[in-house]
């Protein structure tokens, strides 16, 4: 009998991040400690079916076997319908009896798994589980909800105009949002209220331009943000959830992207975007970029780990903070575990760290 946690690493999920969770579950499938946890895969269908952990490799294998471009696009397009309820309870049922698993690492990027729904199931299994807990993730992937947190903590953000689909497409309504908008300026950047990977954003540099990138954001969710655009440099940290402390940032590292904005693409297949760590920045700057990244975490009540996306503005050097995090990827060239490394927290510790912090989480009202 093996002494070994066994682990759940839960990846796929019906997003559109879909193809992207499964660099990150194989990269800490590979890394994490084997002396101490069993990495059992858990794959979520499109259709939002639960596979036990032979099928869960197969998957996997499958996966790995594609072109990368085709896979990485797979989940971009909206997937399958969902399955029948009664055929995901069971598939659930009998993922967990076939993995056992005592603790489990969601990292399902996206809707289903990074806006508390698959948090919310765990709660009610009472499964532990790494990161962000129920409210925390459902407002820190709410664009709109979690710049009113930030706004409250007095946190420095970009101007913004909420955008609900309801609202867009009234006559009576449309009108004032788009004096609204014309008034943040251009060029703007409209992005869906919850997403991420950059899916579904689009830089407008005309108001003609509108009408359109805001119905491509509501295409993705029911309410779009359009923001104005910063001339600046894009800013990253990797934050920690204090271990019997306060929170804990990294050293800031830079994104220099290779498109005109750092977009799916750029993230994933193209391959020609990189990153600085530590950021070339004054010893002033890294230090308000961290002292911001904690207090970001700590104003939506993070828990396990985050990364804080900042802009830089080039003219004034004012750090702005863009955006939170809560499922950060562990793929290849994900900023977060190398923020981390530079630190001197190696993968391998920094996944252990992460675990265990699990077991931390208080019971909910038991």
């Amino acid at each position: 009998m093996s002494l070994r946690t066994p682990r759940g690493v839960v990846f796929g999920g019906p997003s559109r991040e879909h193809g992207v969770s499964f660099l990150s579950a194989r990269c800490i499938l590979q890394n994490l400690p084997a002396d101490r946890y069993e990495a059992l895969p858990v794959f979520v269908g499109k259709d939002g079916l639960w596979h036990g952990v032979a099928a869960s490799r197969e998957e996997m294998l499958r996966y790995f076997a594609r072109p990368p471009r085709e896979a990485l696009l797979d989940g971009v397009v909206p997937g399958s319908k969902p399955a029948p309820t009664a055929e995901t309870v069971a598939s659930f049922s009998d993922a967990f009896r076939d993995g056992a698993w005592d603790v489990v690492f969601p990292i399902v990027h996206g809707t289903f798994g990074e806006d508390g729904v698959l948090q919310g199931l765990f709660e009610a299994m009472n499964v532990p589980y790494v990161g962000f807990g129920v409210a925390a993730s459902a407002v820190g992937m709410d664009k709109v909800l979690m710049k009113a947190a930030f706004a409250a903590a007095g946190l420095s953000q970009v101007r913004y105009v909420a955008v609900p689909s309801a609202s867009w497409s009234s006559p009576g309504l449309r009108p004032a949002l788009v004096a609204r908008i014309g008034a943040l300026g251009l060029p703007l950047f409209v992005k869906p209220a919850c997403a991420g990977s950059s899916i579904g954003i689009t830089k407008v540099k005309t108001l003609e331009g509108l009408d359109a990138a805001v119905e491509t954001a509501l295409a993705v969710d029911a309410t779009a943000l359009v923001e104005a655009a910063v001339d600046a440099r894009e800013i990253e940290c990797a934050v920690l959830e204090g271990d019997g402390g306060p929170t804990e940032a990294s050293l800031p590292g830079e994104i220099v992207p290779a498109h005109e904005f750092y977009d799916y693409e750029d993230k994933y297949i193209d391959d020609r975007s990189y990153c600085v760590i530590p950021a070339d920045v004054a010893e002033g700057t890294r230090e308000e970029v961290r002292r911001m990244a904690c207090a970001a975490f700590d104003a939506i009540g993070g828990a396990g780990f985050a990364r804080v996306d900042f802009f830089l503005e080039r003219s004034t050097g004012r750090v702005v903070l863009n955006e939170i995090n809560s499922l950060p990827g562990f793929t290849p060239i994900s900023m977060f575990p190398k923020m981390w490394e530079a630190a001197g927290l190696p993968l391998d510790a920094l996944l252990d760290r992460l675990v265990k912090s699990a077991f931390r989480r208080p019971l909910r009202g038991r």
